[in-house]
């Protein structure tokens, strides 16, 4: 039986732990700022899309990646007879579910799910399928078991602004809600592969984030599977606050491993400064 390497796109926010842990491999979706193109996660950091923001005012854009760069990027993965399983950005907000599966179709060994998530939600599931590659499982097997366990992921998180996710006008939702009307700090919720408004919630950051933890534990209850969870945060979430948030869980639920991990370019360029989330799977 061929090995089977687990990968993604940039936007899962994988840690470089559990890249290594799990040998994960990640394609980067582009960044472009002005008439500049950068890599996700490769030349470009967070600090350098806010000071782009600061200077000019604009939003950095995101691009998809393109179908010759999956094609490369497979041919690269499976050139020692290894099979792929890759786990995609939502197809409903990226092109580039679209265009890995056009690219694998020049393979007989590549497989490419729709995660119908985004962020850490992503590297849940890239978590689940490298362990059942590890003991063994086809790619077959695991693809067929990431469709069903897409759905066990619960991806929410919390906007500190509506700002860059009003103006990238990617949920209708915050759209409908304004820029920043009457300081709403609304939950956002990845329901089938798009993103909803979710719980509204008004006040000091810090407090909004430890109701939104205790509001989605308490939704959850009897549910979740304890064996991770994680904490993802864009910049501006202090160290301090991550403890305090950790904490709260650990009251209610205690899992086996706790991740705590920033957010990259991609999901940083849509969200803004502050953005919370808590990631887990149901049982």
């Amino acid at each position: 039986m061929s090995k089977v390497i687990i990968s993604t796109d940039s936007p899962a926010d994988v840690p470089a732990e559990i890249r290594e842990r799990f040998g994960i491999r990640v394609i980067p979706l582009h960044i472009v700022m002005g008439e500049n193109c950068y890599e996700d996660g490769v030349n470009i950091t967070t600090a350098d899309l806010f000071a782009f923001y600061e200077k000019t005012g604009l939003l950095p854009k995101t691009s998809a990646v393109s179908i010759a760069e999956y094609e490369d990027f497979f041919k690269e993965l499976t050139a020692d007879g290894s099979a792929v399983v890759h786990l995609s950005f939502t197809a409903k907000l990226s092109s580039t579910h679209q265009n890995a599966r056009l690219a694998a179709e020049a393979f007989d060994n590549v497989y490419v799910v729709d995660s119908k998530s985004l962020t850490t939600g992503i590297t849940l599931l890239c978590i689940k399928a490298a362990e059942m590659a590890a003991a063994g499982c086809d790619a077959p097997t695991i693809a067929h078991e990431m469709e069903y366990k897409r759905e066990k992921v619960v991806t929410t998180f919390i906007l500190d602004k509506l700002e860059f996710l009003h103006k990238g006008g990617r949920c209708s939702g915050v759209a409908a809600l304004g820029a920043n009307i009457l300081g709403i700090k609304p939950s956002i919720v990845m329901r089938d592969g798009e993103l909803v408004v979710g719980k509204k919630y008004r006040g000091k950051s810090e407090a909004c984030e430890l109701q939104y933890v205790r509001d989605l534990l308490a939704q959850y209850a009897g549910q979740i599977d304890t064996d991770r969870i994680i904490l993802c945060h864009t910049e501006g979430v202090s160290d301090a606050q991550l403890k305090v948030l950790q904490k709260e869980i650990h009251k209610t639920l205690k899992f086996k491993e706790y991740i705590t991990c920033g957010v990259g370019c991609t999901i940083t360029a849509h969200c803004g400064e502050k953005t919370f989330s808590i990631e887990f799977m149901l049982r």
